[in-house]
């Protein structure tokens, strides 16, 4: 047998006894006494728990441990090592399983229920602990409440009051403080003593003075001398003698130069001036005291003079007045609006004048709610009131009076707050963006672009998001109370939210025609008092001009058409609405297929034979070219589905759109071309929505002056092409026109930007550039990474000085300037000329922005969210928050999650069903994270996911034995459960079995114990023999107890078997047979059964025994060699107690349930569940392991009680 480590430990309040099945105790709980028959043998016991259907006796955990079995902490044998006894032995447990004496200074009050001390308490230890949810602790200068679930630490307002003895402090006005609030910096490390110098030793003790207000986190250091595993570091700060913090280091064993870090359970503050001392300790545990072995010695600094060397994690600290409300609270006259650069929100009193102006805020920082029959402005996501009760009448945005309807004036301040308007409008909206790394680059029809880093981008924090599609460059989210979000470049510069009402889809006919439609579906919605899906069908706001595109995301719910309507110019049932005769031209969706197939003068069948399968949500686009035919693409997938069969006669039209009932409106948006073609070769180029062909030069529509820059994007590989401010020759048959554009640049195959062709170029290579390229055969550029590595987001500037400059906006450096300055005043456009043909989506996106336009994020505003934690038990959902404690996060992001754990990147909640447990490092997960806000942008954490193993209880396999050659085998020296030594010892046992017999009438063996020869040694047998009867065997083949229960198997039916024996005498003198066949019971599915008794030779007085395998066996399935019988019939779940169970026989029956033995108050010494395997089954209460033999797969049945 193994061996078992008993060791205690104060600071957990645990028990420990590793090496065996038994789990941890508290301290106090457990009483220790002798065996009352054998001598190198100890009980250990509850004091609190009693047995299942007894008030008398407790459960017993351990009932003969052997004390030649017993380790203390560190692993020596009491006895073997020690020289212990078994009363030291016993005394060695009692102290390690009795509490510490409680002083007499607390009483117990039994009227109030609680714990009542007579003096003051301190503690030593610096925390209360509240239930088990909180521990409210001290930070020195500070209190702080840590939710013990989150580990995040909460921290008050401070106002103090004063001394009011002292007369100064009675006098009006006097005697208190503002109210502060406390405001934490960036997490940073700041070394103490320079840097370690490894092979130094120096105590790590002695004071520390900080200028500073800093609040401690944790600390590094690096040993200078060797912890034993034995030993605990205890970590202590005394400020002015006073005791304010100590924390104890689970380190295990630590070595010389090796690296210490832990963190604080709580932060600790320091105010300026402070100086505290710190100290660390050697400490261990004898007989549940702390000694202290000395001083931890750690590695010195290299600073003078030297010192202990030690890195401080910290976070600097103001201490600020909190005003809690504003002296506007009062107005009643309001006009709110936005400054020129969208980023503060103006307020004016109007009853002062038009020109009032009061103090500006900044956008997404104040919130308007509705309050009673008026609007409150508040700070946003805070207490201050700006604004206390402002009538709806009195509220006005840039001179024009809110909506007279409370909860619309609402929504309309609250755009105006987080700038929804931004810089689209009607004449002015998105049509591209592009993606380098986390910056997205968003470009309006005018061809101004704004760059935003995707990570901040924020929602409303008080929804959370359900679902989200990407129209153009509108990134539509659906919200959790079904309104939708509609993230563009306005909110994504504020940082604010945008609410998308639809109002681009207009009803085309009848009495409502032109009124835009409400919400997000044709459903029963009235417009007009008419049901919204009865006024099909609808059209888009915009025109849809030749060489622009719709582009939208596809809704596989439910009924699409997308096209020019042909019906009766009426309002239109969405009975109708499907119908293809009612359209003249229709590309056709039917949910039924899943297919967009062929339809009023559309092709499909000819790019996709038998339809077009779309996948929900895939970006989709329909182009007008410039031929005047319509094409459809899926974006997503980069393939054409279908293209009309006539082209269009017009120019511009609007696009109508019908449905089925609650058929989704496409929330899409229409793009313009960025380029005109200056030279196409062979002159029959279509525009350039269908992609531009070899040779064809073409200029961007965007032009940029003095102090803005053209953004454009290399997001594929290079191919070979050209850039350039201009081309002058021939508008078509040139063969190498590309190579003819002054100020000439090309994106190399390798991926470099080459700006010198034989020896000569245009532009003056920054050879000081981070990435500056030079292959000595002549190429010289620009190139990050090796070949094939994408290069990203690009800017031509023409900078205030007159220079025109190509810089790389990714790596934030200049790469080339032109050796020729464009003309000041002057417009300068980029061309771009193609090696071979290119798609349309390989046509770089360009923008342009103003140089130095200033952009986001405020690192003040970073988030601060730390590495985190979280178990998930194999098959259970994880459901876990993302815990943030400094500065509001409205966007998380996962990296590098596996597929079955998503994250909601709104309320930052990671989810998933987890997958199963294999025991290896695969089973702990760390997922990179970033979690940010439009102000601060984004911040890395890890959130380490660690699938645990389910040890509930299952029960869904058996083992179905054959009758000729199955059979399972343990080691009889691990089965000492049924030994006896002698005759009448006392060992009682139990057996308890779960089986589905057969009809066999032969003799079938369930389980044998003991000699493998029962001619000469006694063994226990388990038997059906006629089928139909249970036969017990103790003893030999002549000298033996044999009890025969009749009538008690069904054959194909589960039935349970239980057998007892109460450990007295079983032979020696024949007048006493009937006291011998008492010593056993049988029972069958919970109920006793009588049955015919045979004492052969007076019974049976010898051993039964295991421990000589070579002539012992412990078998199920199958009897000794000597017999040979084998069992037919499926068993399920077996159980070996060494004591009589006969008073927990309902318990173990549990109503004919199964259920885990080893939760049981008397729980087996060997238990077997047949769940994964048919050739190794594991003993779950000892170490009996069985072996199948001639078992395969199948055999392993779902067959079960």
């Amino acid at each position: 047998m193994g061996k078992i480590k008993i060791f205690s430990e104060l600071k957990s309040g645990k028990v420990s006894f590793e090496g065996s099945r038994v789990r941890n105790k508290e301290i106090g709980s457990l009483t220790v006494n002798a065996h009352p028959t054998l001598t190198d043998r100890i009980q250990i016991k509850s004091n609190r728990v009693f047995k299942r259907n007894s008030s008398t006796d407790y459960r017993v955990f351990f009932r003969r441990l052997n004390i030649n079995r017993i380790q203390n902490e560190a692993g020596q044998d009491l006895v073997a090592t020690l020289g212990m006894d078994r009363d030291a032995v016993i005394a060695y447990v009692q102290v390690q399983i009795t509490k510490p004496i409680v002083t007499e200074y607390f009483e117990y009050n039994p009227i109030t229920d609680r714990l009542e001390a007579n003096k003051n308490i301190e503690v030593k230890k610096h925390g209360f602990f509240i239930g088990g949810k909180y521990k409210m602790a001290s930070g020195n200068s500070n209190l702080y409440y840590e939710d013990l679930a989150t580990r995040g630490n909460s921290y008050p307002v401070m106002g103090e009051v004063f001394d009011q003895s002292l007369a100064e402090n009675q006098v009006a006005g006097a005697g208190t403080s503002t109210p502060k609030m406390r405001v934490f910096g960036d997490y940073q490390a700041i070394p103490l003593g320079g840097s370690p110098v490894n092979d130094t030793a120096i105590g790590y003790d002695g004071d520390n003075f900080f200028p500073f207000n800093i609040s401690g986190v944790g600390i590094t250091t690096r040993a200078g001398e060797a912890i034993a595993a034995t030993q605990k570091l205890k970590y202590e700060i005394i400020v002015e003698g006073i005791s304010v913090y100590i924390q104890y280091l689970d380190n295990g064993a630590i070595a010389v130069n090796e690296d210490i870090t832990w963190y604080f359970d709580h932060p600790l503050d320091i105010e300026a001036g402070t100086t505290l001392r710190a100290t660390v300790y050697k400490v261990s545990t004898v007989d549940n005291q702390e000694v202290i072995d000395g001083i931890f010695q750690v590695c010195e600094g290299d600073a003078t003079p030297t010192r202990y060397q030690t890195t401080v994690l910290n976070r600097f600290f103001d201490d600020k007045d909190l005003e809690l409300i504003s002296p506007y609270v009062h107005y009643q006259a309001m006009d709110f609006g936005l400054d020129s650069t969208g980023s503060t929100i103006l307020m004016r009193d109007l009853s002062l004048g038009a020109n009032s102006f009061l103090q500006p805020h900044a956008v997404n920082t104040l919130e308007a709610i509705a309050v009673g029959s008026t609007i409150q402005i508040k700070a946003k996501g805070g207490a201050k009131i700006i604004v206390e009760s402002l009538p709806v009448s009195g509220a006005s945005i840039n001179g024009s009076f809110v909506n007279s309807v409370l909860n619309l004036a609402v929504v309309q301040l609250n755009e105006i707050f987080a700038n929804t308007a931004g810089f689209a409008s009607d004449d002015t909206f998105v049509s591209g963006f592009a993606i380098s790394g986390d910056d997205l680059t968003l470009t309006l029809n005018d061809g101004v672009s704004y760059t935003v880093d995707v990570t901040s981008l924020g929602v409303d924090t008080n929804k959370f998001v359900e679902s989200g599609v990407v129209n153009g460059s509108d990134i539509v989210l659906t919200m959790s109370d079904a309104t939708e979000i509609t993230i563009d470049a306005s909110n994504m510069i504020s940082g604010s939210t945008l609410t998308a009402t639809n109002d681009r889809w207009y009803i085309s006919y009848g009495a409502n025609s032109n009124e835009p439609v409400i919400g997000t579906a044709i459903d029963t919605t009235l417009v007009g008092e008419v049901q919204l899906r009865l006024q099909g069908p609808y059209y888009f706001g915009q025109e849809l001009v030749r060489g622009s595109e719709f582009k939208f995301n596809h809704d596989t719910g439910n009924q699409l058409r997308l096209g020019i309507w042909d019906g009766a110019e009426v309002a239109t049932s969405y009975t109708d609405q499907a119908t293809a005769s009612n359209w003249n031209t229709v590309f056709s969706y039917a949910n039924g297929t899943q297919k967009f197939t062929d339809s009023s003068n559309t092709d499909i069948s000819t790019y996709h034979t038998g339809g077009y399968t779309v996948t929900d949500n895939n970006a989709m686009s329909i182009k007008f070219l410039d031929d005047g035919h319509l094409e459809l693409w899926d974006d997503t997938a980069g393939v054409q589905v279908g293209k009309t069969t006539i082209a269009l006669g017009v120019s511009t039209f609007k696009l109508q759109f019908g449905g089925f009932n609650n058929s989704v409106f496409p929330n899409g948006i229409i793009s313009t071309m960025d380029w005109t073609i200056v030279h196409d070769f062979d002159g029959d180029e279509g525009g350039i929505v269908n992609g531009i062909q070899d040779h064809t030069v073409i200029k961007s529509n965007v032009s940029i002056g003095i102090g803005e820059k053209l953004m454009f994007m290399l997001d594929e590989v290079g191919q070979g092409d050209f850039f350039g401010t201009n081309y002058t020759a021939a508008s078509s048959g040139v063969l190498t026109a590309e190579e003819q554009l002054d100020n000439e640049f090309k994106y190399e195959t390798n991926e470099a930007l080459s700006f010198e062709f034989n020896g000569t170029g245009d532009w003056d290579v920054n050879t000081n550039a981070t990435y500056y390229f030079d292959n000595g055969a002549g190429v010289v550029g620009y190139r990050k990474g090796g070949a094939s590595t994408v290069q990203g987001m690009f800017s031509m500037r023409f900078n205030d000085s007159g220079k025109l400059t190509i810089y790389s906006e990714d790596n934030g450096e200049k790469v080339a300037t032109a050796k020729a300055d464009p003309t000041v005043g002057s417009q300068v456009s980029l061309y771009f000329g193609v090696r071979a043909n290119r798609a349309y989506y390989s046509i770089p996106v360009i923008s342009k922005q103003t140089i130095n336009q200033g952009s986001q994020p405020d690192a003040n505003f970073v988030p601060t969210v730390a590495n985190q934690t979280v178990t998930v038990t194999e098959g259970d959902v994880l459901n876990y928050q993302i815990i943030s404690s400094d500065n509001i996060v409205n966007h998380f992001v996962e990296v590098d999650a596996p597929l079955w754990i998503n994250m909601n990147q709104t309320s930052g909640v990671l989810s998933g069903t987890a997958p199963a447990f294999v025991g290896t490092s695969a089973d702990t997960i760390v997922v990179n994270c970033k979690a940010g806000n439009a102000i601060g942008g984004h911040v890395d954490f890890t959130v380490t996911v660690s699938v645990l193993e389910d040890t509930s209880y299952t029960n869904s396999k058996s083992l179905n034995f054959d009758g000729t050659s199955h059979w399972l085998q343990g080691n009889p020296t691990s089965v000492t459960a049924l030994e006896r030594a002698t005759n009448g010892d006392g060992n009682a046992w139990t057996i308890s079995m779960w089986v589905k017999p057969n009809s066999v009438t032969a003799n079938q063996t369930l389980m044998v114990y003991g000699a493998g020869d029962d001619y000469n040694g006694g063994a226990i047998t388990v038997k059906q023999s006629g089928g139909t009867s249970l036969v017990l065997n103790y003893g030999t083949v002549y000298d033996n107890i044999i009890l025969v229960a009749g009538n008690s198997f069904v054959a194909n039916t589960w039935q349970h078997v239980m057998i007892t024996f109460d450990g007295g005498t079983t032979g020696v003198d024949s007048n006493l047979s009937a006291d011998y066949y008492s010593r056993f019971d049988i029972y069958i599915d919970g109920v006793l059964k009588s049955n015919v008794g045979v004492a052969s030779n007076s019974g049976y007085d010898g051993a039964i025994s295991g421990a000589n395998p070579s002539d012992n066996i412990f078998r199920i399935g199958r009897a000794s060699n000597v017999h040979n019988n084998y069992y037919g019939g499926i068993i399920n779940q077996v159980g070996i107690w060494s004591s009589d169970e006969t008073a927990n026989l309902a318990t173990i029956y549990n109503s004919g349930a199964t259920q885990d033995l080893s939760q049981l108050t008397s729980a087996p010494d060997h238990y077997y569940e047949i769940e994964a395997s048919e050739t190794t089954i594991t003993d779950v209460s000892g170490s009996a392991n069985l072996t199948g033999y001639n078992f395969i797969a199948a055999d392993l049945v779902s067959d079960t009680p």
